[in-house]
């Protein structure tokens, strides 16, 4: 038998859950009775039997009274003759059995009766005699009776009433359980067997309620991950292509090429491919461990003017001579991660050089518990319908450009990745320059408001 299979068969229904609770509920409640009637009984126990003496008192004096009328030897006669009048046997013993003897002695020499609760047996002493009185069984079985006795059938009559009752509401609580269960599990199991939108109905029961929500909620993110996943392993085999086929091409023509100065140029494009290739990889890696947020964070407290004006000179041989890069910035300090703001900022900048016609800005300010970080140029600017999708990996707008001036389109990718991993927020649109405007914003734990 398959697992598949094996799965299907031990599936739990509706009936053997409920049987399940079922039985339990009782046995328990059976399990309640017996011990709460054998805790009563132990309490009570005591008071039942000084209150059945006193009972019997009055009987007793009335026999006492009618045995002393008559002399010792009529006794036995006597009783015999009254004995039909009550429900109980009634006569005469030397003295208590031994099992009990310790127990009823003392109280008998001192002349008060003496009641057996184990055999329902009454001792009392008689008056100038050696012998006592003994009445009982006093609690006497009719002859009529069924083997079963009267308390079993008021337990018996108990579990019936009780578990028909208890049945028919636990049925009816595990019943909508049961369904919302149900709902989630086949939901469940679409969801694993590759239907990534499937999704689970509301509960109709309070206690499940937060379930489906929380299923759908986590559905709905894995559904996003692997639509991101999918996207993004899409666009890499994509962008893998065409250095691949560059190689090809160049492999071809390396083997035809005599002349050393061609084929030395054939090599050196090669070169360029495999290292385009294996940026393009440790770059999507990269990009991979953002997203799965395996990258560790390292705050530091920085002064913000030091750090900006040390990357301004860092990317600026990287500009074209024509552009005026300009930076704006507070002597304050700020907390974020040097490796990964590096990052960020100089992609921003870099893309900006791309666009600009003569002038970059880069501002630098807190406001609030937030630091923010914008980029402006003068160049053509970004469609409003087209401001949240500059984020997306190997996404390219400008369609003229080729590879040589366009990237691989990551790096505005990381700019958002890298503000979502300090707890922020990317976001591009227009510039007071006329161009484009790339802003980070992001979150400040470590220093207070300003």
């Amino acid at each position: 038998m398959s697992p598949k299979k094996l799965r299907v068969w031990f599936k739990p229904t509706l009936g053997t859950l409920f049987a399940r609770y079922f039985l339990i509920t009782m046995l328990v409640e059976l399990l309640i009775i017996i011990g709460f009637g054998f805790l009563v009984t132990k309490l009570y126990e005591t008071s039942d039997q000084s209150s059945r003496v006193h009972f019997m008192n009055g009987t007793v004096a009335l026999i006492q009274d009618r045995l002393l009328q008559q002399p010792p030897q009529r006794w036995d006669a006597e009783l015999t003759s009254l004995s039909s009048r009550f429900s109980y046997p009634l006569r005469l013993v030397d003295q208590p059995p031994a099992d009990i003897a310790k127990d009823a002695v003392p109280l008998l020499r001192q002349s008060k009766p003496y009641l057996d609760s184990d055999n329902q047996l009454l001792y009392v002493t008689m008056p100038g005699d050696k012998r006592l009185l003994a009445l009982g069984p006093l609690d006497v079985q009719s002859s009529e009776s069924t083997w079963i006795s009267e308390d079993i059938q008021v337990l018996l009559i108990w579990m019936v009433l009780s578990g028909s009752t208890l049945g028919t509401l636990l049925y009816f609580i595990l019943r909508p359980l049961w369904t919302d269960l149900l709902e989630v599990r086949r939901t469940a199991e679409a969801f694993a067997e590759g239907d990534f939108s499937a999704r689970a109905r509301s509960a109709t029961s309070r206690l499940f309620a937060p379930l489906p929500l929380a299923f759908n909620s986590m559905a709905e993110r894995l559904e996003r991950q692997m639509e991101t996943r999918q996207a993004l392993s899409h666009a890499i085999a994509h962008e893998i292509r065409t250095p691949i086929a560059r190689l090809r091409f160049g492999l071809t023509m390396l083997e035809e090429e005599e002349d050393q100065a061609e084929w030395q140029r054939y090599r050196d494009g090669m070169e360029r491919d495999l290292y385009e290739l294996e940026d393009l990889i440790n770059t999507s890696m990269e990009l991979s461990k953002l997203k799965r947020s395996e990258v560790p964070l390292h705050l530091e407290t920085i002064n913000l003017f030091d750090w900006f004006d040390d990357l301004i000179d860092i990317v600026t041989p990287l500009k074209p001579a024509n552009l005026a890069l300009t930076l704006d910035c507070p002597h304050e300090d700020g907390a974020f991660d040097r490796k990964l703001m590096y990052i960020a900022t100089r992609n921003l900048l870099l893309n900006a050089f791309k666009y600009a016609q003569s002038q970059v800005r880069m501002k630098v300010y807190h406001q609030g518990a937030q630091l923010i970080i914008e980029v402006d140029d003068d160049g053509c600017g970004i469609p409003q319908e087209d401001c949240d999708k500059v984020f997306e990996p190997f996404l390219r707008l400008d369609r003229s450009r080729d590879r040589a001036t366009g990237g691989h389109g990551l790096g505005l990718s990381f700019v958002r990745l890298i503000a979502e991993h300090h707890h922020g927020q990317a976001s591009a649109g227009a510039s007071d320059l006329g161009g484009a405007r790339f802003r980070i914003i992001i979150a400040q734990p470590s220093l207070p408001p300003q």
